[in-house]
């Protein structure tokens, strides 16, 4: 009797989650590569701490929860109000601005202020 109660609830957090599948593969992607350079970044300066991994850890669940709580949102309002991509982007520039902070300690080189140079150059020309 327990199988096909476990059954009924793979197949319904499948239905609700697959169309932010990808929504939630990305943002798990950019919060596994923020982790890895600052696990690179903490070496190189000799800050390692299990103390920030973990914290780095349930920020990342964090993020997962909350996307999926603004999905049930979504649905709940039967998707008049795009709730999820907006999120999506919030977590994504956070998540990106600190991978910037962290590429920048490991090489010392800020890419942003490098793409701007370019982009000034292109624009003035």
């Amino acid at each position: 009797m327990k199988e096909k109660y476990l059954a009924y609830l793979t197949t319904g957090l499948i239905a609700y989650l697959s169309p932010i599948l990808t929504s939630l593969l990305f943002v798990g992607g950019l919060v596994m590569f923020d982790w890895i350079t600052g696990v690179i970044k903490a070496q190189k300066a000799g800050e390692i701490s299990s103390r920030k991994m973990i914290k780095k850890f349930y920020t990342g669940s964090s993020y997962l929860v909350a996307i999926a709580a603004v999905r049930w949102c979504e649905v709940y309002f039967g998707d008049v109000i795009p709730l999820v991509k907006p999120v999506i982007a919030m977590i994504a520039l956070s998540e990106l601005q600190s991978m910037r902070e962290n590429i920048q300690a490991i090489t010392g080189v800020d890419l942003l202020k490098n793409l701007f140079n370019v982009l000034q150059r292109k624009a003035e020309s």
